[in-house]
């Protein structure tokens, strides 16, 4: 009697909207603006420095209301920031949403789906924050993206840190697995391949898309030969990575890690017994990354060439135009550049003096209207995460198997009087349709349409939208997202690209 009444209550569950079967057991969401929300999914189990597991199966219905928990980290929540926090948000309201609890047991996701029933593409956000910190969480703030553009979302928490990067392969055997972060990464997408046609999403069309880190661990993804075929579009936002730690690198960290924990380099089993913030405190961030490890990632990602392993999967790439500006906010000097400290700065920064002058007149040409402060922003941009994007798109496109799309995002956000100008992760709330100001509706209409065409057909072109050509060689097309217009560029900014770039050759 106990079992048929267990079957039939799975059974009104899962003919309910708000309940899914999956490969784990059920599980219930709740329905938020239109869309159904999971919470905090299992799709894998944790042990310490070792890849992920199967998620231990449940026998009820497994509420899914409440938000998961995120890899343990330093303090801090992006969306309670007194700056950006209620940009992130795309409210001043909704802080009460924004709770989250740390816990080494992080490998759940969240869905948001329009509806369980139909084949819908899937976007699956890998979130940023380095290596070290963040979460998935802007997912449950997005309710109003899936339902718009009519896709399944997906947000993942995955060990990061000390957790998730700490290379002890060449310590101890039973460690010589690495990446572990990103095996996470790879184990939710095979839960998705497995589970999401029962949340209304097509397994056969998911793209993965991420900004910052979140951009890193997709650029190191389409390099690992574990993850090919889990995936068939990505999106990376201000964080394409060329090249990863070298082992020997790693294992230097590791043992320095060690030391400092008072341990020998031979004791690397007992940190599986240390408390975990200990763990994390003693740990250098910096030295935290994917490692070439011989195993899950054999050579480097994308240098000196992009990835055999992905080579048919389409991109869409592209950066902010003031990428460090918010990181900037506590050097007054820097906000009141004269035309000759703005020179100092540059020659501070390594550029070649007989470059300086022709690249600063580049600049005056191409923005005319900019400030010093102005054109140093472009600059810091333009010689480290733009070069990074460029060059990945370059090499992408030397295969001749798949599309790539460039854009750059140069809308000027009004917070702090203008300061934080096109700052980095800006456009990624807009995407997901997160906008606190009004003047960015339109802007983030068109980017959300744009990135869900992607996700939908490999192409950001759809009706309605501007016309986007695909990225070349030749013309260099880039999508420039700005307010009130948007336009597409062949080759923007071409002289200050070809100084710095040549520099850096």
């Amino acid at each position: 009697m106990l079992r048929r009444h267990l079957l039939l209550s799975a059974a009104l569950h899962a003919a309910s909207p708000d309940s899914v079967e999956t490969t784990a057991g059920h599980v219930r969401g709740h329905s938020s603006n239109g869309v159904t929300v999971f919470r905090g999914i299992p799709y894998a189990s944790p042990a310490r420095f070792l890849p992920p597991t199967k998620a231990a199966p449940w026998a009820n219905v497994r509420d899914c209301t409440h938000t998961g928990p995120r890899c343990i980290q330093g303090p801090g929540n992006i969306f309670l920031s007194p700056t950006i926090g209620e940009y992130f948000r795309g409210s001043a309201d909704r802080a009460e949403l924004a709770s989250q609890p740390d816990s080494e047991n992080c490998l759940v996701l969240n869905v948001l789906t329009p509806s369980p029933r139909g084949k819908r593409p899937v976007m699956v956000y890998i979130h940023g924050g380095g290596f070290v910190a963040g979460s998935a969480h802007l997912t449950l703030f997005a309710d109003r993206f899936p339902l718009e553009q009519d896709v399944v979302l997906v947000g993942v928490n995955h060990r990061i840190n000390v957790f998730g990067y700490l290379f002890l392969g060449d310590l101890d055997p039973q460690f010589s697995t690495g990446n572990i972060g990103q095996l996470d990464l790879i184990a939710a997408l095979q839960w998705v391949r497995a589970n999401i046609a029962n949340f209304g999403g097509d397994p056969h069309n998911v793209t993965i898309f991420g900004e910052s880190g979140g951009a890193a661990k997709i650029s190191t993804l389409l390099a690992m030969p574990a993850a090919a075929g889990l995936f068939h579009k990505a999106i990376l936002e201000s964080g394409s990575l060329l090249k990863v730690a070298t082992r020997e690198d790693a294992t230097a960290a590791a043992r320095a890690l060690l030391t400092k924990l008072g341990l020998a380099h031979n004791q690397a089993a007992k940190l599986r017994d240390l408390p975990p913030r200990d763990l994390l405190n003693a740990a250098v961030p910096n030295q935290l990354t994917p490692v070439i490890d011989g195993r899950t990632l054999t050579q480097q990602p994308w240098d000196p060439q992009a990835p055999a392993a992905s080579a048919h999967v389409p991109l869409l790439i592209g950066c902010c135009k003031d990428e460090t500006s918010l990181g900037a906010l506590k050097d007054d000097a820097l906000h009141s550049l004269t035309a000759a400290s703005l020179r100092e700065r540059i020659l501070q920064a390594k550029v070649a003096p007989d470059q300086v002058d022709p690249l600063l007149a580049a600049y005056r040409r191409e923005n005319p209207n900019d400030s010093p402060t102005d054109c140093w922003f472009r600059f810091a941009t333009d010689r480290d995460a733009r070069l990074k994007a460029i060059r990945q798109a370059e090499r992408k496109l030397a295969q001749a198997q798949a599309d790539v799309f460039m854009y750059h995002f140069a809308w000027n956000t009004p917070m702090l009087e203008g300061r934080l100008r096109a700052f980095h992760t800006a456009e990624l709330p807009l995407a997901m349709r997160l906008v606190r100001y009004p003047a960015a509706e339109p802007l983030s209409r068109h980017l959300a349409s744009a990135w869900a065409a992607f996700a939908r057909r490999g192409t950001p072109n759809a009706p309605g939208l501007l016309s986007w050509p695909k990225f070349t060689l030749e013309k260099r097309a880039t999508m420039v997202f700005d307010a009130p217009v948007s336009t597409a560029q062949e080759d923007p900014a071409r002289d200050s690209r070809r100084i710095l770039h040549a520099a850096r050759d």
